[in-house]
C-alpha cells in the first residue's frame, strides 16, 4: 500500500520508507525521555512548561497507564526480530518520528500534546548497535468516536485481524505493518516500521505479512488488553490543549509576510486544502484536529503552482519543539539553528543539509510551535513569519 498522493504532495507525517539513521545502544540508554522505555531501563518523565494548562495527574490511588504497562520485553524483541536469534537481546527507547524522517510538532508529539500516549522501541544483541526497525504503540483516550481504519496514508483499510478480542483493522504496507482499533473509548494503534521489504534491505524483506504479524500479535494484544485494564483515571494523560479561545491558524501567521521576496518568485498564492484528517493520517490527525493544528500550503504563480513549502502551526505547542531540543533520540537529523528575530527562550531545529533538495525546519513563536517543509531554504520562510508577527 503506497502513500496517498496528497500526503506526498504536502510532506504529511507518512514520508514512506525514508532511511534511518542507526543509533548506537549507548546514545539511547542515555536517553531520558520515559516515553519508550522498557520495564527494564529506568528514566525521568518531564514536559517543559508552556503557556497553556495540562490537565493534572490522575489522583495518586490510580498510576497512570505507561509505556512500562504496555508490552513485556520479550513481546517487544520477538517483534522487532524479524525471525533472527535474538535470546540476548536489549530493549531501548527509541522515537518513531524521528526513524520516518518528519517534523517535531506532529505524529507523537500531537498526540501527547492532545493527552494521549505515545511509545516507542528498538531492539539489538547488547553493545552493538540497534536496527532500524522500531516497534510504537500509541493511544488517544477519548477518541474512540472518530476512529477510522486508516495505516499508511492511503485511506481506511478494509483489511481486519482480532486482537484480544478486538476486531482491528491491520495491514502491511509502506513503511511497515500495523493494526489500530477503537478499544474502549481510546483510539489505540500498534505499528512495526520494518523499512521497506520490497527492496530486499529490510530484516523483515524475507517475511511474509501473516508471518510479519504472527510475531506482531503478542505485542498488539499485549497493548490492547492493557487499555482494556485501565480505568478512566489511568487514561488521563497531561495534555497541552489550547484554552485561550480560538487558536491562530497558518493564515493568521502568512497574511503579515511577503512570502514572495522570500522564496525568490513573483507570485504566490496559500492554499488551505490540505488539513489534518483522520481519514488519511489516523489517529496523528485526530490529534492535530484537538490541537487547532492548520496547513498551508505555499504556491507558486510563477509555475504553474508549484509547492514551494508547507507551513503547519501547531497553537500553544512550543513544549514540543523544546522537548525534541533537549531530547537525543528525538531529533533523528534535526539540530539546532539560530533564526534571525527569534528572541531569548525561542528554539529552531532543522534537518536541512541531508541529501535532499527540501527540508524541513521546527521554531517556536511565543507558545506557538511552527513548521516549514518541503521547502528548499525554510530558514527564509520562517525568519519572514517571524518578522511579520513582530
Amino acid at each position: 500500500m503506497g502513500i496517498d498522493a496528497n500526503l506526498r504532495r504536502t510532506g504529511r507525517r507518512w514520508a514512506g520508507a525514508a532511511a534511518v539513521a542507526v543509533l548506537v545502544a549507548g546514545l539511547f540508554a542515555a536517553c531520558t525521555s520515559t516515553r519508550g522505555a522498557p520495564a527494564d531501563l529506568s528514566s525521568s518523565a518531564a514536559s517543559p512548561a508552556s503557556a497553556v494548562s495540562s490537565t493534572p495527574s490522575a489522583s495518586p490511588s490510580a498510576a497512570l497507564l505507561s509505556c512500562d504497562d504496555l508490552v513485556p520485553r520479550t513481546q517487544i524483541v520477538q517483534a522487532l526480530a524479524a525471525g533472527q536469534p535474538s535470546d540476548d537481546w536489549v530493549v531501548l527507547p527509541a522515537s518513531r518520528d524521528a526513524a520516518l524522517s518528519i517534523g517535531l510538532i506532529t505524529g507523537d508529539r500531537a498526540v501527547e500534546g492532545a493527552g494521549g500516549l505515545a511509545c516507542a522501541w528498538r531492539a539489538g544483541p547488547p553493545n552493538s548497535e540497534t536496527g532500524e526497525a522500531v516497534l510504537s504503540a500509541t493511544i488517544l483516550p477519548g477518541a474512540a468516536d472518530s476512529w477510522t481504519g486508516s495505516l499508511h496514508g492511503d485511506a481506511p483499510t478494509s483489511d481486519r485481524r482480532t486482537f484480544a478480542g478486538v476486531s482491528a483493522a491491520a495491514t502491511c504496507g509502506d513503511p511497515g505493518c500495523g493494526a489500530t482499533a477503537a478499544v474502549g473509548s481510546s483510539w489505540v494503534r500498534v505499528d512495526l516500521i520494518t523499512g521497506s521489504r520490497e527492496g530486499g534491505e529490510s530484516a523483515f524483506a524475507k517475511q511474509t505479512d501473516d508471518e510479519v504479524f504472527a510475531e506482531l500479535t503478542p505485542a498488539v494484544e499485549s497493548v490492547f488488553r492493557a487499555v482494556q485494564g485501565a480505568d478512566a483515571a489511568q487514561l488521563q494523560f497531561p495534555n497541552h490543549l489550547p484554552t485561550d479561545g480560538t487558536p491562530a491558524g497558518c493564515r493568521n501567521y502568512l497574511g503579515k509576510v511577503d512570502l514572495a521576496s522570500a522564496l525568490d518568485v513573483d507570485d504566490v498564492r496559500i492554499s488551505t486544502r490540505y488539513q489534518p484528517d483522520p481519514d488519511l493520517d489516523s489517529l496523528f490527525a485526530a490529534a492535530e484536529l484537538q490541537l487547532g493544528t492548520s496547513v498551508c500550503s505555499i504556491l507558486s504563480l510563477d509555475a504553474g503552482s508549484a509547492l514551494l513549502a508547507d507551513v503547519t502551526v501547531a497553537p500553544g505547542q512550543a513544549w514540543a519543539v523544546d522537548d525534541a531540543a533537549e531530547t537525543t533520540a528525538d531529533q533523528g537529523d534535526f539540530r539546532p539553528v539560530q533564526l534571525e528575530g527569534a528572541v531569548s527562550g525561542e528554539r529552531a531545529l532543522s534537518n536541512c543539509g541531508a541529501s535532499t533538495n527540501t527540508c524541513t525546519l521546527d521554531f517556536t513563536l511565543g507558545s506557538d510551535a511552527i513548521e516549514i517543509s518541503d521547502a528548499a531554504h525554510p530558514e527564509r520562510v520562517a525568519e519572514a513569519i517571524i518578522a511579520g508577527a513582530r
